[in-house]
């Protein structure tokens, strides 16, 4: 089960990197979601939650896993 509702679910094709999460995204469908909700692994995976802030709408980025573990 997801940690939070979200609207828009995106899967990313590289692995989580956590050193990159408050980058700005290069997706441009993810630009405007630039406020970071929560990141890490919940019980479906690696992910981040983005919001933005003019609208409210959440976005989950699934990621593959880390190539190495923190």
């Amino acid at each position: 089960m997801a940690i939070y509702s979200y609207h828009y679910r995106i899967k990313a094709n590289f692995p989580y990197d956590e050193r990159q999460v408050f980058d700005p995204p290069s997706d441009p469908r993810l630009m405007r979601f630039t406020e970071v909700i929560w990141y890490g692994r919940d019980d479906e995976g690696w992910c981040v939650y983005r919001r933005d802030p003019l609208t409210g709408e959440k976005v989950r980025i699934d990621f593959d896993p880390p190539l190495t573990l923190f």
